[in-house]
């Protein structure tokens, strides 16, 4: 070591041989490169050659519909009385220095006014569609629609008194105006430009005040939409505002209509197919009000033009029936008719009873029970007086075991099981059964992505098979709205439809089970009689109500075209004239299944009139031995909690001896328990 160094430097340990290193490493992975080090090694041309074949994967598997190259729909309708959709409808052509427009086409109607594109301040051809106060055919425009334009005009708004009581004097929304708005937000609603009219009418000293109250009503009812009251503001934020996907409509895909003709039993219409999915020839396809028909062949407008023919036979089956049902796996499952069985104890209690004469107490009852049958017969309790919401009454004479012979006892409507295949009604075997709703849409989406033949976007001219002249008469009718939608596979058939909804706040009376209402399922109209049944927590079945009294969530239960999820459903009271009719309930599909168990409820109710501790005498239940014999294995429950079971009967006017697991109060109402499976009516579908 050099002199004066204080620190020994070994010699460097160099490891084993190459080769012994390399065969120590066989085996491992290698480290992964990270993409950023391989984009630093690779060139321009590289990186390039790599983004072009993934842009043409991307236009492979997904459609691009350029922005700008669909027409933009606006649906323009009024809120109140006083609003002027033909003054409305004039202005703006002043605006636009358009010229009244001969009736040529379909979409030539007075109701119709198309823009087309000048390159400036409108990019993309606009179609304004003028609606007067009729709600089906605001909610059918709607339904196209990429822009909703409400209406509302300050002419009859009171000046004068409008700072001591501005509700009561602007004279906004009226009472209709309201229940179009609660029909549209059930609907889904997309992007809103709200318009103020007759705002210039207004002096000059009270125009801001106004302007002011009717921006604010349109805020309250319209959140986030542009307000505007002259044309230039609302031209700009028309064009400015993009189309909002609304996934019920899109995945199906719909079109206004350009034009119609017929021509021997066959429907030609021409439009621009929209939303986010094709179509197929193969396909159903649906007219909003009027009813599902099978495509003849679709012909391709623009500059290629191309024929698709239907492979699909002519006929449409109108209700489709299949002998395969997707029953499913379904365990073995037992009826379940509860009783308590009595234990040791109890039986030993009955022996050591003390000595009570049933004989003289038979007799002590039997004048009273013969007054009882005429005092039962002419008076009936209201349903405030009734002990039970389900308690049923009748008459002395009637035998429970002959009317209640379809009825059985079930120890609790949560847990016991009930089997889904037994008292099925003979509908079951014309409809389908869809268990997995859900996976089959998934399924059906693919499917139809595989076969499509239209592209969304392309002007196209579908020709409809067998469609009836009476039918084509009211499309032709004048300014009247028509939406032709596509139907996804299994559409068609007819099922057992459960729609989860509540009751709509601005209904107030009464919704009874069986009765005829009129329903919208997305594009679908019709009449239907659907029974009503209460959802219980953790529970497969459901709890049949006559009524609805409240605003709770209900199950209504019915037979119709089979509709896939995510689409809104609307209830209105059966009125044939739609400007009349009230919003009853509002909700959404919950699922399609023949099999769901609806259990229809009655208790027949009685009183102790004989107690000795856990046991009792119960009267005005049955009023013959025969009928406590017959329900002698169904357990007893009282209101105050008990459990129990029939002994025996006693005598011949309805007394019968009971146990109970507990000591009984002589203030107890004693009930049974009955359940029978109920089913909707199965009807003919009017559209």
């Amino acid at each position: 070591m050099p002199k004066g160094h204080t620190q020994q430097r070994n010699k460097a340990f160099k490891g084993e041989s190459k080769r012994r290193a390399k065969q120590k490493s066989e085996g491992k992975l290698k480290k992964k490169i990270k993409k950023q080090e391989i984009k630093k090694g690779m060139g321009k041309d590289n990186q390039q050659e790599i983004q072009i074949e993934k842009k043409e994967k991307n236009q492979e598997q997904k459609v691009k519909v350029v922005k700008g190259v669909n027409t933009k729909i606006i649906a323009m309708f009024p809120m109140n009385q006083q609003a002027n959709i033909a003054g409305v409808k004039f202005r703006l052509m002043q605006h636009l220095n358009i010229q009244s427009i001969p009736i040529s086409s379909y979409s030539t109607q007075e109701c119709f006014l198309n823009v087309d594109a000048n390159g400036k301040l409108i990019k993309q051809p606009l179609r304004f569609i003028f609606l007067d106060r009729n709600p089906e055919q605001i909610l059918d425009a709607c339904k196209v629609a990429d822009i909703i334009c409400p209406v509302l005009s300050c002419r009859d708004c009171n000046t004068n008194t409008i700072s001591l009581d501005p509700h009561n004097n602007a004279n906004a929304f009226d009472e209709q105006g309201y229940k179009l708005l609660s029909n549209l937000r059930s609907q889904g609603l997309v992007q809103q430009v709200c318009y103020i009219q007759d705002l210039d009418e207004i002096s000059m000293n009270k125009r801001n005040i106004v302007k002011k109250l009717f921006t604010r009503y349109f805020e309250s009812e319209f959140p986030g939409a542009h307000i505007v009251d002259d044309f230039s503001t609302f031209m700009r934020s028309v064009v400015v505002l993009h189309e909002q996907a609304i996934e019920w409509r899109d995945v199906r895909g719909y079109m206004l209509p350009d034009d119609l003709c017929y021509i021997n039993g066959e429907l030609s219409i021409t439009g621009t197919w929209r939303g986010q999915k094709g179509l197929s020839a193969d396909q159903l396809v649906h007219i909003t009000g009027v009813d599902d028909f099978s495509i003849a062949r679709i012909e391709l407008l623009g500059m290629i033009e191309q024929v698709y023919e239907s492979t699909c036979p002519e006929s449409l089956d109108p209700i489709c029936r299949d002998k395969q049902h997707d029953i499913g796996d379904c365990d073995d499952l037992l009826k379940d008719i509860a009783g308590m069985q009595l234990q040791e104890e109890e039986e030993q209690m009955i022996e050591q009873e003390s000595d009570v004469s049933y004989e003289d107490l038979d007799k002590e009852f039997e004048d009273e029970a013969q007054k009882k049958r005429e005092q039962y017969e002419i008076q009936h309790r209201d349903a405030e007086d009734l002990d039970y919401e389900d308690e049923v009454e009748y008459g002395v004479e009637v035998k429970l075991r002959e009317r209640y012979d379809k009825y059985q006892g079930l120890k609790n409507i949560r847990t016991s099981e009930f089997d889904p295949l037994t008292f099925l009604p003979d509908e079951a075997e014309k409809i389908y059964n869809f268990r997995f709703l859900k996976k089959i849409k998934q399924d059906v989406l693919q499917e139809m992505k595989e076969k499509e033949q239209i592209q969304p976007g392309q002007r196209i001219k579908i020709t409809l098979r067998n469609v009836p002249e009476l039918i084509v008469q009211r499309l032709t009718q004048p300014n009247k709205i028509y939406v032709i939608s596509g139907l996804l596979k299994h559409e068609r058939k007819m099922t057992q439809m459960h729609v989860r909804f509540h009751r709509h706040q601005m209904h107030n009376n009464v919704l009874k089970s069986k009765h005829q209402v009129f329903v919208q399922i997305g594009f679908r109209r019709a009449h239907i009689n659907p029974i009503y049944s209460r959802i219980l927590n953790n529970c497969n079945k459901t709890k049949y109500v006559k009524e609805i009294k409240d605003d709770q969530f209900y199950l209504a239960s019915f037979y119709f075209y089979n509709s896939f999820p995510q689409q809104p459903v609307i209830f209105w009271q059966n009125d044939f004239d739609f400007r009349n009719s009230e919003i009853m309930g509002v909700g959404d599909i919950q699922r399609c299944d023949t099999f769901q168990v609806i259990l229809k409820r009655i208790v027949l109710t009685g009183y102790p009139v004989k107690i000795n501790k856990r046991k009792a005498v119960i009267r005005m239940m049955f009023f013959n031995p025969d009928d406590i014999k017959f329900f002698k294995p169904i357990e007893l429950s009282t209101k105050l909690g008990l459990r129990g079971n029939i002994l025996e009967p006693l005598g011949t006017h309805g007394l019968m001896k009971c146990m109970f697991n507990n000591f009984v109060k002589p203030n107890d109402v004693v009930s049974l328990q009955l359940y029978k499976r109920v089913h909707p009516k199965f009807v003919n579908i009017q559209i």
